[in-house]
């Protein structure tokens, strides 16, 4: 275990971004995320590729916002593919390439997007997620 505050404790930080990514796929399942805004920084610092929400964002509540909106238009079932972990300075930053499929405005879609994760302390300082195709892929025939 680390005993220096001023370094991150890998081992934890590695399991505070594998709940963080747990709480995200049930909340995408389920439009209840209220378990993964429970362990945003205060500060929380984020960049999604949603309309409404472009550029860097900061702070648990606009990050609410972000996903009350997600709450009210998707619906989805996310795979975790592989998993790329590094640490640093600040904490582990931790990339989960994901493969989702679900529905969004009431659209069907399917596309591969990677959700990067800063945590440190049991808390997630950023989030950042990259889509694999500009806007997704086209939606599904119903």
């Amino acid at each position: 275990m680390n005993t220096d505050p001023s370094r991150p404790d890998s081992a934890a930080d590695r399991d505070t971004a594998a709940t963080a990514m747990r709480h995200w796929r049930a909340g995408a399942a389920s439009g209840d995320w209220s378990r993964l805004v429970a362990m945003l920084d205060p500060d929380v610092v984020f960049h999604v590729p949603v309309a409404g929400f472009g550029g860097i964002q900061q702070g648990v509540a606009v990050a609410t916002r972000f996903f009350d909106h997600l709450s009210d238009v998707l619906r989805a079932d996310l795979t975790v593919t592989s998993t790329l972990r590094t640490g640093e300075r600040d904490g582990e930053r931790v990339g989960f390439e994901v493969s989702v499929r679900g529905s969004m405005d009431g659209r069907r879609f399917s596309q591969a997007l990677c959700l990067v994760f800063l945590v440190r302390h049991g808390e997630v300082l950023a989030f950042h997620e990259y889509i694999a195709w500009p806007g997704g892929l086209a939606a599904e025939a119903a």
